[in-house]
């Protein structure tokens, strides 16, 4: 009878150890969001920008994380409802391809008939110049009489010794109401 209590004892203590050991290797997700219908409007002159980087001396960019020729660009909007009190970019690659996921840039995908600069990299960064991941959303602008103006930065970012040739990178935005 005694080993019987024993077998038992064993049995319970394993299960609660199998039970403890499922415990720790689950866990639950929960999205919780909002869509709304009102938004702001992108002004005509943010739709499609352009951002023209200096031309830059392969020596600046010599080692990979050097940073150069950082150059701002703004994103206007109008017409913001009352209730939307700040507005932001959400800034991905166009069509998933184009970064690198290690940086958070984009990569060059030049693809003329010149020859591509290799080893380098466009980041975007914040109005307060720090770096802006792709897949983030960036500092939120605050709307002002149903206007607002978001400001971000672009630039070369190596990563190992750059070479001569031309960077092409192509962003798409959102805008995200935080």
């Amino acid at each position: 009878m005694r080993n019987l209590k024993v077998i038992v004892c064993a049995l319970a203590l394993g299960m609660t150890a199998s039970q403890a050991a499922n415990a720790a290797t689950q866990g639950t997700v929960t999205f919780n969001g909002e869509l709304i219908t009102e938004t702001c409007t992108i002004d005509t002159d943010s739709e499609n920008i352009t951002v023209t980087l200096p031309t830059l001396s392969t020596t600046t960019l010599a080692t990979a994380g050097a940073t150069g020729g950082s150059k701002l660009f703004d994103i206007n909007v109008s017409d913001c409802p009352t209730a939307i009190t700040s507005v932001a970019a959400h800034f991905e690659a166009i069509g998933g391809s184009g970064t690198n996921s290690s940086t958070g840039n984009l990569t060059n995908t030049y693809s003329g008939t010149d020859t591509a600069a290799t080893n380098v990299e466009v980041r975007l960064y914040n109005s307060d110049e720090q770096p802006l991941a792709l897949g983030s959303t960036g500092d939120a602008a605050t709307v002002s009489s149903g206007k607002a103006s978001m400001r971000y930065y672009g630039g070369y970012y190596a990563t190992g010794a750059t070479t001569a040739g031309k960077v092409y990178a192509q962003a798409q935005y959102t805008l995200a109401y935080p």
